[in-house]
């Protein structure tokens, strides 16, 4: 990783150095003419190779039996809940709470399970439609920014021809995202609910956009866009900033109108699915999706991590975005309304980096939640380039070169993303030690959800709940004494810390499986080397 920033950062440096001297000097060569045409093709071909080789992935993993990521398995047990008409919202305690993620991904997912089955597909199928509807957003919202809501303007090509940059540009903002598979977690594909939060957020931001572009029905798509962004609320909390965002780039430019509609809209959304949702669990749907996440805070270590380290991953199409914005944008008597055009992209762009930062300062908070900040980044930079190369200022080859090691800097291994024969084998020999042990009784296993008869709370939830509360739910602590569990199977080693200090006055260690290998593929890989999964039974 450290070789990659440091990459980053001297692409970046020479890049826009260079980019920079090209700005102020407006004439061209042909050799740099057909520079720019070269650089262009290769920029595009290789976001079509990460496109294909994501597709190619999630192909491969969308059938395989066990939880892609280690959380994977307790998110198909809250979407089971739902398909068996059992509450979410429950009190914490010896059995099944959730987490703090609103319902809608559990909904979905419950019902395509209706027509598919009970497994992992449903959930990464819906993963896999928004990982692609985002991909035809940000192509669609990037050719219109370039081309400014009319078609797209025209630039010249070595011999006279003439091309879009919009639809380069469009290509290139998609591609480096599906590029960033690997750096935001190689969740595009898994069973969670981020791709399905980032779809809705992106239709909102689109449809805004069109609000801004088209008088006559711009109430209609404020409303449109206000739904969007409702929906991804219940989806996940963040969304509240991008309507933040949003109506605030509608203030930015003096629309009330469709500021009015998009808050009116916003408010019946977010606030009337929160009271019906609070009234129908007796309020434990406030108390996970609210109050558990405001009482974890932020931590400043980890806000530090994003600013040194997931930020400057960026650092080429940072420069890029930075340097043509200030020559682009800087004082030229232009009108508040000219400005604000880009009210919705500047403002989408700085929600998206904002809440990236909240979450990953948020206990827990993992590289998923970059997704947004590098998605808004890519996007901000391609419209620029695109816009400063339909204007033909400067040949544009500086901009492809920045692009490029934007595009290096995010390579990967393909295949260290894939299942392996080893890791189905773990998780058959994972899945077959809990069968064995529920033949003593109810078996509590702590870090893997999905895999007992009975579901339960996983470590995180667990963790949320007692960071919030500072201490242990005391419906567990009874069952810890009743003896409830025949069994509790952990991947960590069941010494110290309040879990353990808790169990062990009731249950000691009875052995060691000795399971080293994960099945698990990306985020946090347990079982592992250091973490054998370990049994306890109670004192006899």
């Amino acid at each position: 990783m450290a070789a990659r920033l440091i990459w980053a950062a001297v692409t970046a440096l020479l890049g826009g150095a260079l980019l920079w001297r090209r700005l102020r000097t407006a004439s061209s060569d042909r050799w740099e003419l057909q520079l720019s045409w070269i650089l262009r093709a290769v920029t595009v071909a290789l976001c079509l190779f990460w496109a294909a080789v994501w597709l190619g992935l999630a192909w491969v993993r969308l059938r395989f039996p066990f939880e892609l990521e280690w959380i994977g398995g307790a998110m198909r047990d809250h979407c089971l809940q739902v398909l068996q008409g059992k509450p979410l919202y429950v009190p914490p305690g010896a059995g099944w709470f959730p987490y703090e993620y609103p319902p809608l991904y559990f909904w979905v997912c419950a019902l395509l399970m209706r027509f598919l089955g009970a497994s992992f597909v449903p959930m990464r199928l819906v993963s896999i439609l928004s990982t692609l509807g985002c991909v035809g957003l940000t192509v669609a919202w990037v050719r219109r920014k370039i081309g400014n809501g009319r078609e797209a303007a025209e630039a010249k090509e070595p011999g006279g021809r003439e091309y879009r940059p919009g639809s380069a540009w469009g290509w290139i903002a998609a591609g480096v995202f599906l590029a960033t598979y690997r750096f935001t977690g190689a969740w595009y594909d898994a069973e969670r609910l981020d791709m399905l939060f980032l779809f809705l957020s992106l239709l909102g931001v689109y449809w805004l956009e069109l609000a801004t572009e088209d008088a006559r029905r711009s109430v209609m798509f404020g409303a449109l866009s206000a739904l969007a962004f409702g929906l991804a609320f219940l989806t996940k909390q963040q969304a509240v900033l991008f309507l933040a965002a949003g109506a605030a780039a509608l203030a930015w430019r003096r629309d009330g109108k469709t500021l009015v509609t998009f808050l009116f809209v916003a408010l019946v959304v977010c606030i009337g699915s929160v009271q019906a949702l609070n009234r129908a669990t007796d309020g434990w749907f406030g108390y996970y999706c609210f109050h558990v996440p405001l009482s974890n805070g932020i931590q400043l270590p980890l806000a530090r991590m994003f600013l040194v380290e997931d930020l400057p991953l960026y650092l080429p199409l940072i420069a890029l975005l930075a340097l043509v914005a200030v020559w682009q944008w800087r004082p030229q008597g232009q009108e508040g309304a000219e400005r604000g055009r880009d009210a919705v992209l500047i403002a989408m762009t700085a929600a998206g980096v904002l809440g990236s930062l909240l979450s990953r300062a948020h206990w827990g908070g993992a590289e998923n939640v970059l997704m947004t900040a590098y998605l808004f980044i890519a996007a901000a930079a391609s419209v620029v380039a695109g816009r400063l190369e339909a204007r033909a200022e400067m040949p544009s080859w500086p901009l492809y070169v920045l692009a490029l090691a934007q595009l290096l800097t995010l390579t990967y291994r393909p295949d260290q993303q894939l299942p392996r024969t080893a890791n189905r084998a773990a998780g058959e020999a994972y899945q077959a030690a809990i069968r064995r042990l529920e033949r003593e009784g109810e078996v509590l296993c702590l870090d893997h959800g999905g895999l007992t008869a009975t579901p339960h709370f996983q470590i995180m939830g667990l963790l949320d709940v007692m960071h919030t509360e500072k201490r242990l739910p005391p419906g567990l602590i009874e069952a810890l004494h009743a003896h409830r569990y025949a069994a509790i199977v952990t991947d960590a080693k069941p010494e110290g810390g309040d879990v353990f200090g808790e169990v062990r006055k009731e249950y000691d260690v009875s052995e060691c499986l000795h399971m080293t290998q994960p099945w698990v593929i990306t985020g946090f890989l347990t079982p592992g080397p250091d973490r054998p999964v370990w049994v306890l039974r109670p004192h006899r």
